[in-house]
């Protein structure tokens, strides 16, 4: 598809353009200046270096920009006639950008991963790895920043995972099925909040429609929990399981008995251990393990520093017998923990 071409989005005749940026009536700026423009989008999305080669063509740079609550929407093209625009970006650890590719093409490039995203795909750029998009004259896309706590907190409340372990797939999507679905509420959004209709910002509705959101994100783009997340819902764990589970997030680091857990929960050791099979599929002591490995593995593929050793994140994970420990993590991610370690930095 070329920059002549639209961007489908669904049946029923609807269609962004892939000649026209969405948001036309929320422009954020508009400049012919490349410094400017460096210095805007460091501000709108994080610090990173831009840079166009090909004999310094003119750019006539267009960004429309739009807000929910924590969740934005950017709609850009950099307006260059010929000519390489390179954008290299750092880790993106706080937040995840959903891409949808309006027009042309772009190759992104995370160290050895390398692959392109054309017109009419979507991809999730989010990681502990820096990473180069590169594209050329025609290029137009729309995208959406999402904050990577607001997701976990979904994590949690849905399945009850430990924050800080999600990962998307970074491949690139066609817009079918619920890629589709999402694609089509972030276009009805922009269109209620570019002609000023304003009532998905409504107070009593902003916070449902972030969440519906995130929730077809969840349920559209693989990643590391989309087999838990895809399973039917279940009925609300009893508050025995609520208390034991939040007693687990707040002292993982701790030492923790089944003993400690059940003077926690308020009820006999056998209807703690049959509710944590019911609602939890597993029993409170291995909830807790599999907790404690979360936890683990988040602050390992954070190590970025240089300072972080396995023995260190071990202990602070709540665990003192560091061979059972490289053993469990093993069987869980199929990794040892110094290679996950080795790999964030």
């Amino acid at each position: 598809m070329n920059g002549n071409q639209s961007t489908r989005l669904g049946g029923a005749g609807k269609l962004w353009s892939g000649h026209s940026l969405p948001l036309a009536n929320c422009s954020k700026l508009r400049s012919d200046d490349i410094d400017v423009v460096r210095t805007h989008m460091s501000s709108m999305v994080c610090p990173h270096k831009l840079d166009i080669d090909g004999d310094k063509p003119p750019i006539a740079f267009c960004h429309n920009y739009a807000k929910l609550r924590s969740l934005s929407f950017s709609a850009t093209d950099y307006g260059n006639p010929y000519g390489k625009v390179t954008i290299a970006i750092p880790p993106l650890l706080d937040f995840f950008v959903v891409q949808i590719v309006l027009a042309g093409e772009a190759r992104i490039s995370q160290g050895e991963d390398s692959y392109v995203v054309r017109a009419g795909e979507l991809n999730v750029i989010g990681s502990e790895k820096p990473f180069i998009q590169v594209f050329e004259s025609g290029f137009r896309n729309f995208s959406m920043k999402v904050p990577r706590a607001k997701l976990d907190e979904l994590l949690i409340e849905e399945l009850g995972l430990a924050p800080g372990d999600l990962r998307f797939s970074h491949r690139p999507m066609s817009l079918d099925g619920g890629a589709n679905s999402f694609a089509q509420m972030s276009l009805a959004i922009c269109n209620d909040i570019d002609q000023n209709y304003r009532g998905f910002c409504h107070p009593r509705t902003i916070g449902t429609a972030e969440d519906m959101l995130q929730r077809l994100l969840l349920a559209s783009v693989p990643h590391n929990h989309s087999k838990l997340y895809d399973v039917a819902a279940r009925p609300p764990a009893p508050f025995h399981v609520r208390r034991v589970e939040d007693y687990i997030h707040a002292r993982a680091d701790q030492p923790i008995s089944l003993s400690d857990l059940i003077a926690v929960s308020g009820v006999c050791g056998r209807t703690l251990h049959s509710a944590f099979r019911r609602f939890r599929d597993t029993t409170p002591m291995n909830y807790l393990k599999a907790h404690r490995l979360e936890r683990a593995r988040a602050a390992l593929s954070k190590g970025l520093d240089g300072s972080t050793s396995v023995t260190a994140v071990a202990l602070d994970s709540g665990f003192t017998h560091m061979g059972r420990f490289a053993a469990d993590y093993f069987a869980r991610y199929g990794e040892p923990p110094s290679v996950t370690l080795r790999r964030s930095r």
